[in-house]
């Protein structure tokens, strides 16, 4: 994919037809002074031609490096301001997150530019910011990977009870979470976590969370069979989680493929 150039508005499009009319004018074969072979641009570069250049033209080359300067110096203090956000955000450690911050900080300005001062023809310039909003919005489900299990569990989640976890305290003062549970009659029906679990009915006795009879096993073997189906599910998100975000992936690349070239005036 390589940098082409790119449709104008009907507006620009005819100023520089009529600029392209008049430097033909001026290059007919009856205004041919000399001709020779050279390197590209000699012609400019050329010392006896810079000698014969009007002082005019000089003049206005000296405006023009006059006017970069200053724009120069106005874009670094509005970029001071417009960046202030991303930059307080950037953590030197944070390698993919600033990345992402600084892309999305980028395009963000270079749409709003586009569309209050893009040249492009309309219909190419739209698609230029549809594209560009499209990748700020990926980006932004990518800024946080975390994200992905999340929006995933939370389907899962919606479907189920809010299952409780055995908290365990150690007399060391750290503590474990372990495994769902849901309430039933005086105790709980639910699996701990880990190499070998207990699953079933649960009670306190003395202190400690024990196995116990149930008082009605068919509504606990239909809690831990709910539970089970529950699992597999996160189980399943997980899976999800990760094709979805190797899908954005793969949409990435194909946005920086198709488009990348494309985002400019």
């Amino acid at each position: 994919m390589l940098l082409r150039s790119q449709p104008l508005n009907s507006k620009i499009s005819e100023k520089l037809a009529a600029d392209s009319e008049k430097e033909c004018e001026e290059m007919t074969e009856f205004n041919i002074l000399s001709q020779h072979i050279g390197d590209m641009f000699d012609d400019i570069f050329d010392d006896r031609r810079r000698r014969k250049i009007k002082f005019t033209t000089r003049l206005g080359w000296k405006w023009h490096r006059i006017k970069d300067t200053y724009y120069d110096v106005k874009h670094s203090v509005r970029n001071h301001i417009k960046w202030h956000k991303a930059l307080r955000e950037l953590r030197p450690w944070e390698g993919f997150n600033g990345l992402l911050i600084v892309m999305q900080t980028h395009l963000r300005d270079y749409v709003l530019c586009e569309e209050k001062y893009g040249h492009s023809e309309e219909r190419f310039k739209r698609h230029k910011i549809e594209t560009a909003k499209e990748m700020i919005a990926l980006l932004e489900r990518m800024k946080e990977p975390d994200e992905y299990l999340h929006r995933c569990r939370e389907e899962v989640e919606k479907k189920y009870p809010k299952y409780k976890s055995l908290i365990t305290e150690y007399k060391t003062g750290g503590t474990s979470t372990s495994g769902d549970f849901i309430a039933q009659g005086n105790g709980w029906a639910g699996e701990e976590a880990g190499n070998d679990p207990r699953k079933g009915y649960f009670e306190f006795a003395n202190g400690r969370f024990e196995l116990a009879e149930s008082p009605d096993k068919e509504e606990t073997d239909r809690l831990l069979a709910q539970i089970d189906e529950y699992n597999e599910e996160i189980s399943n998100a997980y899976v999800q989680a990760e094709a979805d975000s190797d899908k954005d992936f793969e949409e990435l690349g194909q946005l920086l493929k198709e488009n990348l070239y494309s985002w400019w005036d």
